[in-house]
């Protein structure tokens, strides 16, 4: 099953939301393949990140989550759900 959480424009955003934003995909980046690595099982959920920048260079992160709904997320992914969750 797909579902799309929601979408962030950084030109909708205040600068320090957008700045906030640019520093949570930055550390998604670089938890993305630990996060790979550690996630083991069938029931997983899956998040896709795909980002934009403002040269037009698009990245896809891969984050599988636990799929249990008792365990918390990593924090950059639960920062991003949240900014998104507020944008609606």
């Amino acid at each position: 099953m797909f579902q799309v959480v929601g979408v962030l424009d950084t030109r909708s955003l205040s600068a320090a939301e957008a700045a906030d934003l640019a520093a949570i995909i930055q550390e998604l980046e670089r938890l993305e393949g630990r996060i790979q690595e550690a996630a083991v099982g069938a029931d997983l959920f899956r998040y896709d990140v795909e980002t934009q920048d403002d040269r037009g260079r698009r990245r896809h992160l891969v984050l599988p989550h636990e799929g249990d709904p008792d365990v918390p997320p990593p924090q950059p992914l639960a920062r991003l759900l949240g900014l998104i969750t507020a944008a609606r």
